[in-house]
């Protein structure tokens, strides 16, 4: 039997031995490029289960499992491999943040809730304008048009729409990622193009955003309070991600809820610790705290990079 060094031993007592403890089940083909993008590092943490390799995969079904695609997650939970139960975002409850039509019936009357309404006939009466105009289904803002009389609306796509809600005039945009009815991550939405800004241009156009990464400390107490208020409302979604926005006398209205969004900067990370916390009770140990913000530092330099290195910034 070989005989360690006493420092051999050392070494070995500091690695890192919370990673790879959570699973990831995602589809590559379907985007997400800050899951799938080259060295960008997730894959050192999470566990990454697609539908290509999971039979590949010795899966342990004691690990917790973070759902970023529900086909594949629900035909784990169907073929026994993993156990429904330590699913974070059970396949069946994911629609409902995902569909804006479905978000909007959870949520409908809320007074942080744009006014909203679900049938042409009744739009103009119900909501005025101007309004905004979305698919049941989408993202990017495809899709979306902005119908500021009634010449628009006569004119506008209705075979493509299913909600119509009153446009607010905003001060400030955010996008929170939550758990558990609290902020975990925050970023301020800049809007780069018209339809962004004020929801001029093609519905088939993207609404373009630039995005800035706040610190979380520094989170003003009514979003807290807001969060924690549509928390309860997606219970059933322990992460999920809320886009907020802020009108001009500073009243928040929750906009679109999504439980599988892009990731930049260093969210990964912070989705890592949250859900490893939550399951195993205890906080990472501190050598892999170290090593996770590691990684984190870098994922926020290869962010910053990105899309000609204007998209992405951060707070020092």
């Amino acid at each position: 039997m070989k005989i360690k060094t006493y420092q051999q031993f050392l070494n070995e007592a500091k690695q890192p031995v919370d990673l790879n403890k959570i699973y990831l089940v995602y589809n590559p083909d379907l985007g997400h490029r800050f899951w799938t993008y080259k060295d960008f590092a997730a894959d050192k943490y999470f566990v990454r289960l697609t539908p290509d390799n999971y039979k590949k995969i010795d899966i342990d079904k004691n690990l917790p499992v973070l759902t970023y695609h529900s086909d594949t997650c629900q035909k784990l939970i169907d073929e026994g491999l993993i156990k429904e139960e330590n699913v974070y975002n059970k396949p069946k409850f994911i629609k409902n943040s995902g569909s804006k039509a479905k978000f909007h019936k959870l949520v409908d009357g809320d007074e942080n809730i744009p006014k909203t309404c679900h049938k042409k006939e009744d739009a103009v009466n119900e909501v005025g304008f101007p309004m905004i105009a979305k698919p049941a289904e989408g993202h990017s803002g495809i899709g979306i048009c902005v119908l500021k009389n009634q010449k628009q609306f006569d004119e506008a796509p209705h075979d493509k729409l299913d909600v119509y809600s009153k446009f607010i005039d905003k001060k400030s945009e955010h996008r929170f990622f939550t758990f558990k009815g609290e902020p975990i991550f925050w970023q301020v939405r800049e809007p780069v193009n018209d339809k962004a800004k004020n929801g001029d241009g093609d519905s088939d156009e993207n609404m373009q955003f630039n995005y800035h990464k706040k610190r979380l400390e520094e989170t003003p107490e009514k979003f807290k309070t807001l969060i924690a208020k549509f928390g309860k409302i997606f219970s059933d979604l322990p992460f999920i991600c809320f886009d907020i926005m802020e009108d001009k006398k500073g009243k928040l209205y929750i906009i679109e809820s999504n439980a599988m969004p892009g990731v930049p900067f260093d969210t990964t990370v912070d989705m890592y610790k949250v859900i490893f916390k939550d399951f195993y009770g205890r906080s990472v140990d501190e050598s892999t705290e170290i090593k996770l913000q590691e990684y984190a530092d870098f994922m926020l330099e290869k962010s910053k990079k990105m899309d000609g290195g204007k998209r992405f910034t951060y707070d020092k």
